[in-house]
């Protein structure tokens, strides 16, 4: 019995020990980061008065946003609703279950904001037919924020015959007939709507999603037989069809012209109270003033990158990757065959259009007005304006001038106040003869809007070119050796305009640039000025993606012939690249280097983060600074930054939060839990704050929603995004503004300056080219030339980059050519930290271990950090060599030198008490399994009842 005894507790105490040195490695380890962070919420949200100062102000500021976003696209008159009306009916599921946002880490799982659009018309004395709204209201179902997304268009028939063929019951019946509904009210507000969502491109087919066979055949984008029978009924029956397009990605909106409807308004995705904002422009207590961000064609097959917007993939390279988990990968690839000519470029630089009908008849040089319904840039208001220049533009002599200035006076000659946008457009010399450069017919340089004017009301605006901005750029190297930025002379045209397409008032000017300008040191053509660097540029912008551009032949403006999207086979070189994705080699080993000091921490010389605030990046007292971090702090800082770092007592610095966006301060696990970990609110999509066409809106917002950080503890933000709109099926449109960088751009740069100047520093994401959602995980090779690269999709981060003092950018999953973006160190070495100045800390996406992520692959490149939260990352090759121990202490600095200069460096360090409780339970448990396990705790027992008996 005494031996079994024995056995029982040493079995107990070897359990005790073990269970709590799993807990040490689960809590202290794996899971120490989330813990930290969850800890942290929970200590937050505690000021229940300064939150809701903070969520009032939010709020406001997303109304205002969606207010001035809104895009009239039609009216006969028909808006504003007149003053008498008091009654309107309702249609469509989306009007009962609109699309607040998109989903995945850019949604939101917070809704008690949100305000429907019933609601917000009751608030504006509108009473929404009850008939119908409770039809429809049995079948809405509040969509929660995950990364799936239901792509089966859900829509009552309007007809009982085709509600048969669809399976559907017939709803149009009693008090909500089409004959009730008329009684009820002439006019119909008729809601379409269409989602999206992070690891999700929209369907090319809707074959998986239906089983109505006319609708197998059409795409997400256009509307389905039950949404065109809704429509037809609603124009047979009502005297007044008003139309809500409620979706961020650019639809195919025919349907409004051929069906007649008397108004329609694109609204985007609302945010949780866009509904409001909707209301007040229905009823005209707001005039829209907003523009489209895309182009809209009739038929979305005309745009030039669908033909490479589809799964492509490298069948023999099955099992190249070298992955520690799952099954063996292949490669896939996407292809940006166009160039240049992406959205408006394309549009109005080509002057015929070549396209199949939906009934396969093929139609050669259709006119733009045949293929265009609503250009860039396009928008009505309620209200007439005329465009006067206050004095010619100098241009004449373009040589003599680094920045061309137009000063045009805005008047408002209607009877109601609004906004007005002036867009300027210019246009490069192009000769098929003589031009040595791919250039579009017309590209936006500069854009302004009003304040609201009142009716007689003007305003000077002043709108801005530099030279530099209207560069091409020359990958063949024709004018200098190894590429260069150049403007070819010639003549260029400048125009002002109210869109894309439509000069206003033949505002249209002429300058001429004598002598070619080339932005490099020298070359061999006599008749060229070789100017150096560009003034914005901190050195020589040079080619840099040779590897990305040589694999592709793009489209010209001299035949537009692009050869369509396939599967291929990757070449010996290719194989290699994917089987080394996370080889390191040796070109980092420098043998002069010498060990990094770690760990030099005294009692009379400890320096905390906060003292670096303000500091140059190159400042002396970061080296002693750095010199106290041990290289498990710097593992902490660089292989462990998801979501945020943990604190580190050796510089005092706190545990930091960063959360999710860009539509909201959101955690991306609550899309896994369904939990609600911030309180915070729901914006208008990017894509609506673009549609603002103004970067004061855009201000706004980044001082909002940094007020919101504050108030719950986070001071990074995994946003804004400024990927291109290369493609209508890209699901993630909705965190990204526009399909034109200067407008995307200029758009993020006031964002992240007024969130910046709160303490808040942004992630810049997904750099770069990452247009696409499918594939993304598993490293799509992306090919592109380097022009395009330039002038289009690396210029949406170029220009946040030098105008806001950016310090935080994020990687992309994608891969450059064979090369991950977030170990391209052309890309962020070269071009980011290199040309553009950049200093500050760049993350990766989130790690996912797919055979090519790998964080020292990412150091090596000039990246910063690796974002992941179960774990850490120990750079262990290159703590091997003292260059590789430099290269990971540097990665550091860029972190903490973006830390140093937030908010974060203001928080009060502490061990997260959960930590120190952990670790106390942990002792205790670890020294009661020893004493069990070694027999003290017997042989104690033992003696005090020797001691019992021998008394």
């Amino acid at each position: 019995m005494r031996k079994r005894r024995r056995i029982i507790l040493r079995g107990l105490g070897v359990l005790l020990i073990v269970v709590a040195i799993v807990a040490d490695v689960l809590m202290l380890g794996v899971f120490a980061s989330p813990l930290d962070k969850a800890m942290l919420v929970l200590r937050r949200d505690k000021d229940e008065v300064e939150w809701r100062q903070a969520q009032a102000y939010s709020l406001s500021a997303a109304e205002e946003i969606e207010a001035n976003g809104i895009v009239l696209l039609e009216n006969d008159g028909a808006l504003p609703l007149p003053r008498e009306t008091k009654r309107v009916n309702l249609l469509g599921c989306r009007a009962y279950n609109p699309i607040f946002g998109g989903t995945g880490s850019g949604g939101s799982a917070y809704t008690e904001n949100r305000v429907s659009l019933q609601q917000a018309m009751g608030e504006q004395g509108i009473e929404v037919n009850p008939a119908i709204s409770a039809v429809y209201q049995k079948s809405a179902k509040q969509e929660t924020n995950t990364f799936e997304v239901d792509f089966s268009i859900r829509e009552w028939a309007a007809e009982r015959d085709l509600a048969e063929a669809l399976g559907q019951p017939f709803l149009f019946e009693g008090e909500a007939s089409w004959e009730s509904m008329k009684a009820y009210s002439d006019i119909c507000v008729l809601v379409f709507g269409r989602g999206g969502g992070e690891d999700n491109d929209l369907p090319l087919s809707m074959e998986a999603y239906t089983d109505y066979a006319p609708d197998k055949t059409k795409h997400y984008l256009e509307l389905n037989s039950a949404e065109l029978s809704l429509l037809k009924r609603a124009r047979e029956t009502f005297g007044t069809v008003i139309v809500l397009v409620n979706a961020s990605n650019a639809m195919e909106l025919g349907f409004l012209e051929e069906q007649r409807v008397n108004a329609a308004l694109w609204v985007g995705s609302l945010g949780d109270v866009g509904s409001r904002a909707i209301a007040a422009v229905l009823c005209g207590e707001v005039n829209p003033s907003g523009r489209t961000v895309d182009t809209y064609p009739y038929q979305v097959e005309v745009i030039p990158s669908y033909a490479n917007f589809d799964v492509y993939a490298y069948p023999n390279s099955a099992g190249c990757f070298d992955r520690d988990a799952g099954l063996p990968q292949t490669a896939f690839l996407v292809e940006y065959r166009e160039g240049i000519y992406v959205g408006y470029r394309y549009f109005e630089t080509r002057q015929s259009y070549d396209y199949v009908t939906r009934e396969g008849e093929a139609v050669r040089g259709a006119a733009y007005e045949d293929v265009v319904q609503y250009p860039f840039g396009y928008g009505l208001s309620y209200a007439d304006f005329i465009w006067e220049m206050v004095e010619p533009p100098e241009i004449a002599r373009m040589d003599d001038l680094e920045t061309y200035n137009f000063t045009v006076r805005v008047t408002n000659t209607g009877t109601v106040a609004g906004r007005d946008v002036v867009e300027l457009y210019y246009t490069a010399p192009y000769d098929s003869t003589g031009s040595k450069l791919q250039k579009a017919g017309a590209v936006l340089g500069d854009f302004a809007k009003t304040q609201l004017l009142q009716p007689g009301e003007a305003q000077v605006l002043t709108l801005m070119l530099n030279r530099e901005s209207m560069a091409s750029y020359d990958e063949s190297g024709y004018y200098a050796s190894g590429g260069a930025y150049a403007l070819e002379r010639g003549e260029y045209g400048f125009s002002l305009r109210s869109d894309a397409h439509t000069v206003k008032d033949g505002l249209v000017f002429t300058g001429r640039l004598e002598k070619t300008l080339v932005y490099a040191d020298a070359g061999e053509h006599a008749d060229v000025l070789y100017a150096g660097k560009r003034p914005s540029d901190r050195v020589l912008a040079e080619n840099r993606f040779d590897d990305v551009s040589s694999e592709i032949t793009c489209m010209t403006r001299d035949n537009w012939a692009i050869q369509a999207g396939q599967n291929r086979e990757a070449n010996e070189a290719q194989l290699a690249a994917f089987r080394g994705a996370k080889a390191l080699g040796d070109d980092y080993i420098r043998p002069s280097d010498t060990a990094p000091i770690l760990g030099k921490v005294t009692a009379d010389h400890r320096l905390a983060i906060s003292e670096m605030k303000g500091l140059r990046y190159d400042d002396p007292l970061w080296e002693d600074l750095l010199n106290q971090l041990s290289w498990k702090d710097l593992c902490t800082i660089v292989g462990a930054n998801g979501w945020g770092t943990s604190a580190i007592a050796s510089i005092r610095k706190p545990q930091v939060v960063d959360m999710d966006g860009p539509s909201a301060i959101s955690y991306v696990i609550d899309t896994f839990t369904g939990t609600v970990t911030y309180r915070s609110v729901c914006y208008p999509s990017e894509t609506v704050l673009a549609s603002t066409w103004d970067p004061a809106l855009a201000a706004k917002m980044g001082d909002a929603i940094s007020r919101e950080g504050e108030v719950f503890g986070v001071s990074g933000w995994y946003a804004p995004g400024v990927n291109i709109h290369r493609n209508p099926f890209s699901g993630r449109n909705f965190e990204y503004y526009s399909e034109d960088p200067v407008l995307a751009g200029t758009m993020a740069a006031n964002v992240i300056r007024a969130a910046q100047a709160n303490g808040m520093y942004c992630y810049l994401k997904h750099f770069a080219l990452n247009e696409m959602e499918t594939n993304r995980h598993n490293g799509v090779c992306t090919w592109a030339s380097e022009q395009s690269m330039r002038e289009i999709y690396l210029k949406a981060f170029e220009i946040p980059a030098k105008q806001a003092g950016l310090t935080a950018v994020m990687s992309a999953y994608n891969n450059l050519g064979t090369t991950w973006a977030g170990a391209s160190r052309p890309l962020i070495t070269g071009v980011l930290r290199g040309e553009w100045g950049f200093t500050g800390c760049v993350l990766t996406d989130n790690y996912e271990n797919r055979g090519f992520m790998d964080v020292e692959k990412a150091l090596l490149a000039g990246g910063s950090a690796l974002l992941y939260s179960l774990g850490v990352e120990n750079c262990a090759r290159l703590k091997q060599t003292p260059s590789g121990q430099r290269i990971v202490r540097e990665a550091a600095h860029q972190y903490l030198y973006t830390i140093a200069n937030s908010s974060a460096a203001d928080a009060d360090y502490h061990i997260p008490a959960w930590r120190i409780v952990t670790a106390i339970i942990s002792a205790i448990l670890i020294l009661i399994g020893a004493c069990l396990s070694t027999g003290l705790i017997r042989i104690a027992i033992e003696k005090n009842r020797r001691k019992g008996n021998e008394g």
